[in-house]
């Protein structure tokens, strides 16, 4: 961000430039020039005849004649080892274009001195604001020949002075004071460290006009501040509610992308903590926007497919691909641990920079594989994420591109490139919370699907139990009609042939008995056969009835036919069906050999549009169907029908045969 003012030049507020906002062009044809034109004493540069003088210190908001400044003279320390004391004894002598483009060029490995005089002309102390640009350290010694030296160290990567001025703490100078009639040198050391920072010639302002510059810069900036106020404010509310959505439901994408929107609020605090003159932790420990600069880059990645593999049930929708994501994860952890100690050990900003840009084209390749992959799934929910990760990523790739023209000057870029990466993450968190609320519709959509199939469980169950019940009463029915009537007269006649003396009558009651049993046995094999689950199909219903039929007409010489069609088979039957069908057949044989005096018969079924029909005819005597009947025959099988919802036809005429239909319908 730049603060500017009508009468001075700009001050850098908080915003640090790439290699050299004041220009970083040279190549090798320009160290080769460099090499030809100054040649090294130990421990400085010397300066080739014909440079242009250094520009003159630039006074800003003191009366003329309050400050004098003399000319800036410059020196290079390539060893890095001279102190304050050897280097008064050095001559300043590098020409102030080949000190500004070296300081451009390769900055990390010298340390840059400037000098020049200043004198205070008035009869009261001043205080003096010192500005040379954006450095990682700077340290400002003022030396007198009756005072003890003034050092005023300053810097983007040194902690803030307790005790400093506001004025002081918000901007990037340096602040000392120069007593009445005192006059002395005043040398600057600056030490850069990183490729961001940016270098202009030396001013010094009073409090009262640096003030004025700087309230100029936030009315100009005011709407790129509130942006990021805007930014702060949405990324810090959506934490507070994922943070709460996990404390409700807990479930593991919420806490990944916490931990996502974590990571990226500490990194652009980071970037923009002293903008907004707040002290919280980079203003405090300003090394840690060195340290942690791409463990707050590639955090948000590690997180982020985290929260994906969650959201999107990978390890159970997506099993090879959400083996995939987890290494690249570990991948990450690992270039995290190693890039976190590479910085630490050398601080070598421009390789590690370098080296992320080839992992981060690594993860880029690989995820737009995971995408494309995603996009062909075609379901909406992916398509929320989707959108969601290009946004961010497509930020990130403009912002990047940006700062690489920058930093080879092939174009001069927008200071506020972050912008890009920003639109693109609030973007993404729009996408996050419409895919979160997809997510719960089709949840609660499920949830409400999932009840009515429990419901129509539950009605199917109590339609079974009561079916079930109704079998059971139907059985004890049976059992207590059928053998318990059977068994009573086993009884009865049992006890008359214990009485009885005549042997005769004895024999007959016996004989009684033994009828009666085998009547028992074959109600109770029915009853078993009924209810065996083997006998589901009609196939095996009809195969009974043929066997019952066969053993009769038979032993009566009659002349029978059973057409059964080959669709049957696909008939399965309900219990009770089966029970209703061969009681209602057994009976209307039984009734043809007991009654009907007949020399044929014909048994036909057919099943056809879900109507299965079951036909028994003969050519005997008949009767009058349209009577009364005694008995429990006929009106039992009108019952038995009934109990199925079939129809039971059943025609007859005295002379004229009789023919009994069932009508039933199966599905």
């Amino acid at each position: 961000m730049l603060i500017k003012s009508e009468q001075g030049p700009a001050l850098p507020n908080c915003k640090k430039y790439s290699l050299g906002h004041a220009g970083r062009t040279c190549k090798l044809l320009w160290a080769a020039w460099l090499a030809a034109c100054v040649f090294f004493l130990p421990v400085h540069l010397q300066a080739a005849p014909g440079e242009p003088p250094a520009p003159p210190v630039v006074i800003r908001g003191f009366r003329p004649g309050q400050l004098i400044a003399g000319s800036v003279t410059c020196l290079v320390d390539s060893a890095r080892s001279a102190g304050l004391s050897q280097i008064r004894q050095i001559p300043f002598s590098v020409p102030y274009n080949s000190f500004v483009q070296l300081l451009n060029q390769s900055p990390a490995h010298k340390t840059f001195w400037l000098k020049f005089s200043l004198a205070n002309q008035t009869d009261s102390a001043l205080l003096v604001y010192l500005y040379c640009g954006e450095i990682n350290f700077t340290d400002l010694y003022f030396i007198t020949h009756d005072q003890p030296v003034q050092r005023v160290p300053g810097g983007n990567l040194r902690r803030e002075q307790p005790g400093g001025s506001f004025i002081g703490n918000i901007s990037p100078t340096l602040p000392f004071r120069i007593q009445a009639h005192q006059q002395g040198e005043l040398i600057l050391k600056l030490i850069q460290k990183t490729e961001e920072y940016h270098f202009d010639d030396i001013f010094l302002y009073d409090e009262a006009d640096l003030s004025q510059t700087l309230d100029a810069d936030f009315e100009g900036s005011h709407y790129f501040m509130i942006f990021q106020l805007v930014f702060q404010g949405i990324l810090i509310c959506q934490l507070l509610y994922v943070l709460f959505q996990w404390m409700i439901i807990r479930r593991w994408e919420y806490l990944y992308y916490f931990f996502y929107l974590l990571s990226v609020i500490l990194y652009f605090l980071s970037k923009y903590e002293k903008l907004f003159a707040i002290d919280l932790l980079f203003s405090r420990y300003p090394l840690l926007t060195v340290y942690l600069n791409k463990t707050l880059l590639i955090l948000p990645y590690f997180f982020y497919f985290r929260f994906v593999r969650s959201f999107l049930e990978m390890p159970v929708q997506y099993p090879v691909m959400n083996q995939w994501i987890i290494r690249i994860e570990y991948f990450l952890l690992a270039y995290l641990v190693f890039d976190l100690a590479f910085i630490l050990a050398t601080f070598n900003v421009k390789l590690q920079r370098e080296l992320y840009t080839y992992i981060l084209f690594m993860v880029f390749i690989a995820s737009a594989s995971f995408i494309i992959y995603l996009f062909r799934q075609k379901k909406p929910l992916i398509y929320y994420i989707l959108s969601g990760s290009l946004f961010v990523g497509l930020g990130n790739i403009i912002a990047m591109t940006l700062t690489y023209l920058d930093d080879e000057k092939i174009m001069h870029s927008s200071p506020y490139k972050l912008v890009f990466s920003q639109a693109g993450i609030i973007l993404e968190i729009f996408c996050f919370t419409a895919g979160l609320s997809y997510k719960s519709m089709s949840a609660e959509k499920e949830k409400i699907k999932s009840q009515e199939k429990l419901i129509e469980q539950l009605k199917a169950n109590d339609m079974l139990q009561n079916k079930m019940q109704l079998i059971r009463n139907q059985i004890a029915q049976d059992l207590h009609d059928d053998i318990g009537s059977t068994l009573s007269s086993i009884s009865i006649l049992s006890n008359m042939a214990i009485k009885e003396k005549n042997a005769n009558q004895a024999m007959s009651a016996m004989h009684e008995i033994k009828n009666s049993t085998v009547t028992l046995m074959e109600r109770m094999d029915d009853i078993v056969w009924s209810i065996n689950p083997k006998n589901d199909s009609l196939e095996n219903l009809l195969l009974r009835i043929k066997r019952f039929a066969t053993s009769l007409f038979e032993a009566k010489n009659m002349d029978y036919t059973i057409t059964i069609e080959e669709n049957i088979h696909e008939v399965r039957l309900p219990m009770e069906y089966r029970q209703h069908i061969y009681l209602i057949f057994k009976e209307g044989i039984n009734n043809i050999i007991k009654y009907s005096d007949a020399t044929k018969a014909m048994i036909r079924v057919s099943y056809r549009n879900e109507w299965l029909e079951l036909l028994l005819e003969d050519n005997g005597k008949g009767f009058d169907s349209t009577g009364s009947f005694s008995g429990n025959g006929l009106p039992g099988m009108k019952n038995r029908a009934g109990m199925m919802q079939a129809d039971l036809v059943i025609q007859s005429a005295a002379g004229q045969g009789t023919k009994i239909l069932l009508r039933l319908k199966i599905k």
